[in-house]
C-alpha cells in the first residue's frame, strides 16, 4: 500500500512536469531560493524540508511537520553601487490530525536604476522590484512516513511603471522517510501555472508574455543514526548529542526541452550539503552547487545557534560570477 502510494504520487508529479515544457521564462528571481540553513547546505533541500522553508524547497515536508514555525531570512545582493535585496518571511502552523498550513513572502528589490539619455547626469530613476505572496497546505498520507503538500502563489513583477505583471503559480511536493533507516526521498514540481504578461493585456499580449521559471527537484537526504544520551536522572529521558545529515538535490529546468532524452538528463543544477548539530545549539555546514548552464558553481558555509526555540543561521552561498559569494541571515522561532 505504501508502495503504490508513492509511486501514484511520483507519477503525478512527473505528469504534471512534462506539461512544462516553456522556451524563454520570466520571474527568475523565483529559482533564488532562500534560507541561510538551505543556502550552507548548497541548496540541497528537497529531501530535508522539515522547517518553515518546506514552504518554498518542497511543501510535502509540510505533511510531517508537526510543530508551529516563523521565520525570516535577508540576503544583500548589490552589484557595486547598485543596491539590491532578496527577502523571505514565512510560517507554519501545524494543527492535528487536520494538516500542517503555511504563508510565506519572497520580495526581491533590485533597487533604483538611472534613466540617462545623451547626457550620463540621470533625467530620474526607476524603481523596480517583484514579490510573491503564497498559502501552502501539508498533509501526512502516512503519518511520520509519507507527507504531500502544495503551494498557491501570487506572483508580480514591476520592471518599471509602463512594465507590470502578475500572475497565479503553483508548486507540488512530496517527502517520504522510507523503510531505510533514516532515509528519505523528496520531490517537488515548482512554478507552475500562468504567464507574466508585460503588455497589459493588449493586441501583443500572446507574443509577450512569458512562463514562470518551472522546475522539477528530486532529492535524497540521509541521517547518520547516532547513539542517543540516556539522562543518568531519567532513564526514560534521551538526548541526541551529535546530528549529521547528508544531502544531494537534482534540479531540472523546464525550459527549451528540445534535445533527446538523455542529453536534458545531464543538463541538470547538482548540489549536495552536510549538516551537523552539536547538543542541538551549535551547527555546521558546508556544501556545493554545480550549474553549468548559468556559469554558478562553489561551495557553500553555513553556520547556526539554537537556543529557547530561536535559532539564528548565516551563510556565505555562491551566486555566479556576476554576484560573487553573498551573505545570507536567517532568524526563526519554533514551538
Amino acid at each position: 500500500m505504501k508502495a503504490r502510494a508513492l509511486i501514484l504520487l511520483l507519477t503525478s508529479l512527473l505528469a504534471v512536469a512534462a506539461l512544462a515544457d516553456a522556451v524563454t521564462i520570466s520571474a527568475p528571481w523565483l529559482v533564488m531560493d532562500p534560507g541561510a540553513r538551505a543556502g550552507g547546505m548548497g541548496r540541497a533541500f528537497t529531501a530535508v524540508a522539515d522547517d518553515v522553508y518546506a514552504t518554498y524547497f518542497n511543501p510535502g515536508g509540510l505533511g510531517l511537520f508537526s510543530r508551529r514555525q516563523v521565520g525570516m531570512m535577508h540576503s544583500d545582493r548589490s552589484i557595486g553601487e547598485y543596491d539590491m535585496y532578496y527577502e523571505y518571511l514565512g510560517g507554519a502552523y501545524n494543527l492535528p490530525d487536520i494538516g500542517t498550513f503555511g504563508l510565506s513572502a519572497i520580495y526581491h528589490d533590485t533597487g533604483l536604476i538611472p534613466i540617462t539619455k545623451d547626457d550620463p547626469q540621470p533625467l530620474g530613476y526607476m524603481s523596480t522590484y517583484s514579490f510573491s505572496i503564497g498559502a501552502s497546505y501539508g498533509y501526512p498520507i502516512i503519518p511520520d512516513v509519507l507527507g504531500v503538500g502544495g503551494t498557491v502563489k501570487y506572483v508580480y513583477e514591476h520592471l518599471a511603471d509602463d512594465a507590470t505583471a502578475g500572475t497565479v503559480g503553483g508548486d507540488l511536493g512530496v517527502l517520504w522517510r522510507t523503510p531505510l533507516p533514516k532515509l528519505s526521498l523528496g520531490a517537488a514540481v515548482m512554478n507552475i501555472g500562468g504567464d507574466l504578461d508585460y503588455s497589459g493585456g493588449g493586441e501583443d499580449a500572446t507574443d509577450t508574455a512569458s512562463p514562470l521559471p518551472r522546475m522539477l527537484k528530486l532529492g535524497l537526504a540521509y541521517e547518520v543514526p547516532f547513539t542517543e544520551r540516556v539522562d543518568p536522572d531519567d532513564p526514560a529521558k534521551t538526548t541526541k548529542l551529535n546530528e549529521l545529515r547528508f544531502a544531494f538535490d537534482y534540479t531540472k529546468y523546464l525550459v527549451e526541452l528540445e534535445d533527446d532524452f538523455a542529453t536534458e538528463i545531464g543538463e541538470a543544477a547538482l548540489s549536495a550539503g552536510a549538516e551537523y548539530w552539536y547538543a542541538g545549539i551549535v551547527g555546521l555546514r558546508v556544501g556545493y552547487y554545480y550549474e553549468e548552464d548559468a556559469n554558478l558553481q562553489g561551495t557553500s558555509f553555513g553556520v547556526s545557534l539554537r537556543y529557547a526555540g530561536f535559532q539564528f543561521d548565516f551563510a556565505q552561498v555562491p551566486e555566479g560570477e556576476l554576484f560573487g559569494m553573498k551573505n545570507r541571515f536567517s532568524l526563526s522561532y519554533m514551538w
